[in-house]
């Protein structure tokens, strides 16, 4: 082999193993801290939202307030929980949150039964956040209202109960994420002693697995479920079909999962891929807004319906996405979720 030769083939190899390189290691602390800072917003805003909640729910059975005021209340509340759909593990799991806060999908009404014997008690039980606590997760949560507010059922003094309980409900979750003891600590303290994660990375997988939940849960449950079949739609379905918030809520949830990319995951990830990723979000949520219905109308209509199908379409190309461009990077793939076995 001549000198030249051998020059080339040195020069090629190094070239191959260059580009082979990962192009960064992954500090899952700092990612760990990262996603932390994320979460700690977003469950903090829905203590937030369910503390002024309880507060409108007790000027309008009052009398100081219009019930306009206590539906816009409502409604933050419930796009305030959104993004925390997609996080049923740790405290959500723990405190059984994910049916107390919203009873969803309903197959059986037993909203509807569980709210029949909370208004079946005296009104002074009815208001008491702690009498809704000790009875049927279906009664007490957004759903519960939603029946209240959207059926002829009497408002108050139920809503003021339910909603306490709501507040109380959010308060407790976000010590259960960052009070003394929390999840947060567990996080940070992983490593072959801890009882769930015995290194930092697999923090960095179930919120990676929460995230891929999310986006089956909005695929599978949240369009699929009104969808049916062409030949039979199931408008009543959809999630708060009462309300007209379906679309709502399914943007919040898809702007929970992008904050997450973009403010969790951007010191691991490359630029240029975050972009991406939520250039694909950018054009899901046109694909939401295209829609230009209520979810529950838009099914049953063959012209409108074609969207939400390209909207489904489009949540699973960006669940795609999110597994072969953002998991690799950041060495993880996905793991159990709350939607295995469903």
């Amino acid at each position: 082999m001549t000198k030249s030769l051998r020059t080339t083939l040195a020069a090629l190899l190094i070239g191959l193993a260059a580009t082979a390189a990962p192009a960064r290691a992954i500090d899952h602390d700092a990612l760990r801290e990262d996603i932390l800072s994320v979460l700690e917003r977003q469950f903090g805003g829905f203590r937030a939202a369910t503390a002024a909640l309880s507060a409108a729910a007790e000027r309008y059975c009052g009398g100081d307030a219009p019930r306009a005021e206590y539906e816009a209340a409502f409604r933050d509340a419930w796009l305030a929980w959104a993004p925390l759909d997609s996080y049923q593990f740790g405290p959500i799991e723990q405190s059984g949150a994910a049916l107390t806060v919203n009873f969803w999908p309903d197959k059986k009404n037993f909203v509807g039964r569980a709210l029949r014997d909370l208004l079946s008690q005296p009104e002074a039980a009815q208001r008491d956040p702690a009498t809704v606590a000790a009875g049927s997760a279906a009664a007490q949560g957004l759903p519960a209202i939603e029946m209240l507010l959207f059926t002829e059922a009497p408002e108050c003094p139920a809503v003021i109960g339910i909603s306490g309980n709501l507040s109380a409900l959010a308060a407790g979750l976000y010590d259960g994420w960052f009070g003394e003891a929390g999840w947060a600590g567990i996080a940070r303290t992983a490593g072959p002693d801890n009882p769930v994660y015995l290194s930092p990375d697999e923090f960095t997988k179930t919120v990676y697995t929460a995230l891929d939940f999310g986006l089956t849960r909005i695929a599978d449950a949240r369009l699929g479920r009104p969808l049916g079949t062409y030949e039979r739609s199931f408008p009543t379905r959809a999630e708060a079909w009462r309300s007209g918030l379906t679309n709502q809520i399914v943007g919040a949830q898809l702007s929970g999962i992008a904050e997450m990319a973009r403010h969790g995951f951007e010191g691991a990830v490359p630029p240029d891929e975050i972009d991406e990723l939520l250039a694909v979000m950018d054009q899901t949520q046109a694909r939401l807004d295209a829609i230009g219905v209520p979810l529950a109308e838009a099914v049953e209509d063959p012209m409108t319906r074609i969207r939400v199908e390209g909207l489904q379409t489009q949540v699973q190309h960006l669940k795609t996405k999110l597994a072969q461009d953002i998991g690799p990077i950041l060495e993880v793939e996905t793991g159990f979720s709350a939607a295995d076995g469903d």
